[in-house]
């Protein structure tokens, strides 16, 4: 079986190649990557994108006649809230999507699509796959769409498509994020008072992205459309309990630094019933997550 991956070279795209090449040992696929870079002593097929200006012909010469799964990771992902409005990239998600579906070197029979929470509406109750699609931002504008064509198209071509809405992410790997968790590490790391820009009350939830990984394998084997998935996280926490556990598993003696103590804050929590039905549920604790990254920013040098 042909397996077609986009996005390796970004943060979950290069965690899932990991959890690949532990499950290829297993099995007799053949995974192919479509990027911009080889993976150095990679053991896969690897074929220039060519800022999406590849062609079929690509394909054939490495002997790849045919897909039979494709999972689509590749897109234009904000790492901050700047370049959410990027019109040029937002854009590039679109086109970059229906170019990858036009010059494929046949129709394959299934696609695994990662989209994301931002295509939902701002809402103060849990988010399911049921809340308002409302996109703030034009990436979650531009996600949307994506998930849109996708669906024509694949009841056009009989393929069975899976869209997984992909939540709060952390782990191994999110180092250019501008995001609290690898910010708070990096401060706690030189020994700064890591900063929290409200009282910290607000609650989120963080999906490890090995246990994201594994649930995007889990879709590959579904056998029909069950409509967008949301993958996330339901163990809550509130950002100052997060900063506080960061500090423990540091053991370092500092602490928070609270700023606009009194700004209006709102919690952004999910229910993920339906993940847990169709793809199983996480695994990695809140806790033990934080401190496999901390261990990783550490060692690493981040």
């Amino acid at each position: 079986m042909n397996i077609l991956l986009t996005g390796t070279t970004g943060f979950i795209g290069s965690n899932l190649l990991t959890v690949l090449t532990h499950k290829q040992k297993e099995s007799e696929n053949n995974i192919i990557i479509l990027s911009h870079r080889e993976t150095e002593n990679s053991p896969y097929i690897y074929i220039d994108h060519k800022n999406y200006q590849f062609v079929k012909e690509d394909f054939l010469e490495k002997k790849i006649e045919n897909i039979d799964i494709i999972i689509h990771l590749g897109a234009f992902t904000p790492k901050n809230s700047q370049q959410a409005n990027n019109v040029d990239k937002c854009i590039s998600n679109i086109i970059n999507t229906q170019y990858l579906c036009a010059n494929l070197p046949s129709i394959p029979k299934k696609m695994i699509f990662i989209s994301t929470l931002d295509v939902y509406m701002n809402s103060n109750e849990p988010i399911t796959e049921d809340t308002p699609t409302i996109p703030c931002t034009l990436y979650g504008q531009s996600k949307l769409f994506c998930e849109k064509m996708l669906e024509q198209w694949a009841i056009e071509n009989q393929v069975v498509l899976q869209i997984l809405r992909v939540g709060h992410i952390y782990g191994k790997g999110e180092g250019a994020y501008h995001k609290i968790i690898p910010v708070s590490i990096k401060e706690i790391l030189l020994d700064h008072n890591p900063v929290i820009i409200s009282n910290g009350s607000e609650k989120r939830s963080f999906l490890n992205v090995v246990d994201c990984c594994n649930l995007i394998m889990k879709a590959v084997e579904l056998k029909e459309y069950k409509g967008p998935i949301n993958l996330v996280s339901n163990q809550s926490i509130s950002i100052l309990e997060l900063v506080q556990m960061l500090i423990d598993i540091s053991k370092k003696n500092i602490l928070p630094h609270i700023k606009n103590e009194n700004i209006k804050t709102k919690d952004f929590i999910f229910n993920n019933a339906k993940m847990i039905k169709y793809l199983g549920m996480e695994t990695i604790s809140i806790r033990v997550g934080l401190e496999e990254e901390y261990e990783y920013f550490k060692s690493n040098k981040i």
